[in-house]
């Protein structure tokens, strides 16, 4: 009888098996299994060599568990900042709603109270000065100015060149309308407007007539035109802010002394 040694090559050798005969069974490192005899085949003994198996560590379940509770933990706490921040902005948006709608409530109020009228002005003196016959004469236009609004001041900014009388179509010079501050219900603010005549135009024949005549008073209809942006204030606060244009057309009995304002529109 003979004994075989069937050996396993871990290196994947194509020749997977060898025999030996006699070879004595000896102990060996690697797993020896003893395989039952085939069937109608005398006894023998057959040792096969097993390759060590790669073997990985394998975390237990219920790590999963914990990554699993900190993955959701991590979810919900992203929700409950995202949900938290949509609640500050949405709070926020209705505050400012809320003061944008009492703040034009407000505003509105004070305007249907305060309702702002534009001021009057009247002609009172007209004064005209010129070194001699035919050299540019300066005009002096005093006005009255009334406030009508009794709870509303007004203030008026001055604007250089922003005054110009005229007669009929010929411009007579140009003027600074000067700065003015009026309380409400003021009805006796008197300011005056200087206007420098042209020096490259001549005086108009009429006009030059009614300065010099002294004897004969010659009639002049003329129009003073300025401008002024205005402000209504209600004690300290500034409210309106409005661009005011006066046309003053009015009618003098003579350019010379003792000139009276005879009819102004």
């Amino acid at each position: 009888m003979e004994d075989e040694r069937v050996v396993a090559s871990s290196a994947g050798d194509p020749r997977l098996l060898s025999s030996t005969p006699h070879a004595p069974t000896t102990p060996h490192n690697n797993r020896l299994m003893n395989l039952p005899p085939p069937p109608g085949h005398p006894l023998a003994t057959y040792v096969v060599q097993v390759p060590k198996d790669q073997i990985y560590r394998v975390p237990p379940p219920e790590n999963a568990g914990i990554v699993e509770r900190h993955r959701e933990a991590a979810k919900n706490k992203g929700k409950k900042s995202k949900g938290k921040c949509s609640r500050y902005l949405i709070c926020i948006a209705i505050v400012l709603l809320v003061i944008g709608v009492l703040v034009s409530g407000a505003i509105a109020a004070v305007y249907f109270i305060f309702t702002p009228k534009a001021p009057n002005f009247t002609v009172s003196k007209l004064h005209v000065k010129q070194q001699k016959q035919g050299s540019p004469p300066t005009y002096d236009v005093t006005l009255k100015a009334k406030n009508p609004n009794e709870q509303m001041g007004i203030h008026y900014k001055s604007d250089e060149d922003g005054a110009t009388l005229t007669f009929w179509t010929k411009n007579l010079g140009f003027g600074d309308f000067p700065g003015l501050e009026q309380e409400p219900g003021d009805d006796s603010s008197i300011f005056a407007i200087k206007i420098h005549a042209l020096k490259t135009k001549a005086v108009p024949p009429n006009v030059q007539k009614s300065i010099s005549d002294k004897k004969t008073k010659r009639q002049i209809s003329l129009k003073l035109k300025f401008e002024s942006p205005l402000v209504f204030n209600v004690w300290f606060l500034k409210l309106w802010k409005k661009d005011m244009t006066v046309n003053c057309a009015f009618r003098v009995s003579t350019m010379a002394q003792g000139t009276k304002i005879l009819s102004q529109n």
